[in-house]
Order: structure tokens, then sequence, then C-alpha cells
């Protein structure tokens, strides 16, 4: 079995279920527990609560304290792809429909609210404020991305300080709510980067069947200007992203990849992701040898081999 096999194990038959233990607890006071469950029990691979609990375990936070963090990162996790799936028309996620395909627009916007809410209540009370600035760190970055929507100019630079708040962000607060109830110096700044790598991962895999959709090409139609259409800067490209998204047709989404393997944009986009994971994984390399080091090296891997 190799080392991303490993890890990938260790998530679904250790770190899940004991995450979703603890998310079930929290949400069972709530009259609506059953509604926002659905998005939690519809699948996730849990990395960002395994990074927690790896980080914890090295700077010896308690059990309980990771716990709590791990299930208040996970439901901030899902809060913003209820939100997102709104925002992009998405009606399915992980091969099911999407919360406000099930329930409507206006009524998983609320119970978004809600999850944000009790996620928050889920952080000890020493990292709450930290899980707050990152929620507003996050929804920066996701209204910068959906500003990007109205602009035909935007640049590499400002697509990857869009990426590092909407995705990077959440990966932070994995590492510096446990750091924040340890007395430790250790500094995994640099390993966050696996969070605009991840989203630029996603970014490619939008155009492969494995997402969990019935069809690909959703951020064309939905005009998002990932960093391929950023590096290609093509007015063809533009002009099928800015039409409805119900008028973008299966033959757009063929040209836009067309125009974007031609522009060699998939290759620099795939490389500019390698070079992220390459400096989270430069990050850890003067950390002592350890079951964690390990486990965090394995994931920078599998993010990048997911296909999912």
């Amino acid at each position: 079995m190799t080392d991303e096999e490993d890890v990938f194990a260790w998530l679904q038959d250790e770190v899940k279920p004991t995450v979703d233990d603890r998310i079930r607890q929290w949400l069972e006071e709530f009259e609506y527990a059953e509604r926002l469950w659905y998005p939690i029990d519809t699948g996730g691979k849990r990395i960002r609560p395994g990074l927690v609990f790896l980080v914890s375990e090295m700077v010896d936070v308690p059990r309980a304290d990771a716990l709590d963090i791990a299930a208040g990162v996970e439901l901030l996790h899902n809060f913003t792809l209820v939100h997102d799936d709104i925002i992009d028309g998405d009606e399915y996620r992980r091969g099911e429909p999407t919360l406000w395909a099930e329930h409507g627009e206006g009524s998983a916007i609320n119970l978004g609210d809600m999850m944000f809410a009790k996620a928050i209540l889920c952080f000890p009370a020493e990292t709450r404020d930290l899980a707050l600035d990152t929620v507003i760190t996050v929804t920066n970055g996701e209204q910068m991305d959906i500003d990007f929507a109205d602009r035909r100019d935007i640049t590499v630079e400002e697509y990857m300080t869009m990426v590092r708040r909407k995705t990077g962000a959440l990966l932070e607060l994995c590492v510096d709510a446990p750091l924040a109830l340890a007395d430790s110096d250790l500094d995994l700044s640099g390993f966050t980067s696996l969070g605009p790598a991840f989203q630029i991962r996603d970014d490619l895999l939008d155009f492969q069947e494995g997402k969990g959709r019935e069809q690909i090409g959703n951020d064309v139609r939905a005009g998002k200007r990932t960093l391929m259409v950023v590096h290609a800067d093509d007015e063809r490209v533009y002009d099928i992203l800015d039409k409805p998204f119900d008028e973008t047709t299966k033959e757009d989404v063929r040209t836009v990849m067309q125009i974007l393997e031609a522009e060699g944009s998939m290759a620099f986009a795939e490389q500019r992701m390698n070079d992220l994971i390459e400096e989270a994984r430069g990050a850890i390399t003067e950390l002592p040898d350890s079951p964690q080091r390990a486990k965090l090296q394995a994931l920078g891997q599998f993010i990048t081999e997911r296909d999912v």
C-alpha cells in the first residue's frame, strides 16, 4: 500500500468516524439537525480534520480540544460549500443533490448560516476569534471570486491572492487553532500552501467526470475566472464565460477546453499546483521523523493525486 493509500485509509477509517460522531453530537439538539447533517453525510475526505489531529498531536493539544477544533473546521468547510454551490449553480456535489437542490436556495442559505453559527460554537473558547477571523478571510476571498466574474483583466497574482483567502485560510486555521492552545514555536506556515494547491486542482477537476457532477464544465457555465482562464487571457474564452449559465452549451465547454490546452494554461495550472505542493513539503523538511510528519507528507501527495 502506498503512503497516499495509507493516509486515505486513515482519513476514512479513523478520522471521519471520530469527527462525524462529534458533529452529530453537536447537531442533535438542533431542530433542523437532519438537514444540517445532509451535506456532511454525502461524503468528503476529512482532510482538514486530519490536519488538525496531526498538528495537535505534534504539539500535545488535548484530544478533546483537537476533536472540537476538527469538528468546527469540518462544519465551517461544509458551510462554505453549501453557499458555494448556490453561487455556482451546482446541483450535485459528491454525486448527490446539493442542499439547495434538495430544499431550495432560500432554505439552503439559511441552513448554511445555522451551520456557520454552530461551527463557531464548536471551537474551544480561546480559538473562536481565530475561527471568526478565518471566516472573514474566506468570505473576502469568495467575494473576490464573485467580483472576478465581471472582469477580463485579472492577473495571476490577483487570482493567487483570492485563492489563498478562499481556500488557503481554512487550512491555515487547521494549523493555527491547535498552535493557539499549545506552548510551541512550531512553524508550519508554508505547509498551508496546500490550500491554493487544492483549489487549483479543483479547477482542473471541473473538466473531468470525477468531480461528483452530472456534467463537466460547470465552472465555465458559472463564468468562473480560474487560473487557467486568467493565464490564457483569451477574449474567446471570456465571451463564453459571460454567457448565461443555462445558455452555455457542451460545445462551448469543449471550445474553452481546447483553447486552454492550446495556450498551455492547463499545464501552467498543473505546474503551479505542483510548485505549491513542493513548497508545502519544504515546510516540513526540518521536522524530526515521526508518524505525523510522514502523514503530512502523504497529505500533500494525496491532494495532488486525487481524482474526485
